[in-house]
C-alpha cells in the first residue's frame, strides 16, 4: 500500500505492474485468454531460461519474439507487453488440436527437441 494521499492516477487502476515470478506470469498469462497456460508459461521459461536470459532482462521479451519484418527481437517495456503479444503475434492464429504439434507445425523454435524440451519444463510445474 502506498501512503501518497488520495490522489488517483490512470496508472493506479492496476496498482503496480506484477514482479516476474512464475506464478505472476501463470495469472498473466490467463489474463490475456491464451489457451493451454501451462505449455505457454513453460515456453516463457524454456525461452528465457528461467528468467536469466538478456532478452528478458533487457528487452522483457519472454517468448523470443521477433519482428517478421526486421528479424529484430521485439523489446517491451515489460513483460507483461511480451505475453499479450504472444496471443497477438502467435497464438490468435491457433484453432485447436494438439498445441505442442500445432507449435512445431508453425516453426516455433528451430530447435527439433523444443516440444520435448517444453514436456519436460511443464513435468517441473
Amino acid at each position: 500500500a502506498s501512503d501518497k494521499g488520495t490522489e488517483k492516477t490512470e496508472v493506479s487502476e492496476r496498482k503496480e505492474l506484477p514482479a516476474l515470478t512464475i506464478p505472476n506470469l501463470y495469472q498473466e498469462i490467463i489474463r490475456n485468454g491464451i489457451r493451454h497456460p501451462k505449455i505457454v508459461l513453460a515456453q516463457a521459461i524454456l525461452e528465457t531460461g528461467w528468467f536469466r536470459s538478456p532478452l528478458c532482462r533487457n528487452r522483457h521479451n519472454l517468448f523470443g519474439l521477433t519482428n517478421p519484418k526486421t528479424g529484430k527481437y521485439y523489446e517491451f517495456n515489460h513483460w507483461t507487453e511480451s505475453v499479450r503479444a504472444y496471443y497477438t503475434k502467435v497464438q490468435y492464429k491457433y484453432k485447436g488440436g494438439n498445441y505442442l504439434l500445432w507449435l512445431h507445425k508453425i516453426g516455433y523454435a528451430e530447435d527439433p527437441r523444443y516440444v520435448r524440451e517444453v514436456m519436460k519444463v511443464v513435468s517441473q510445474l
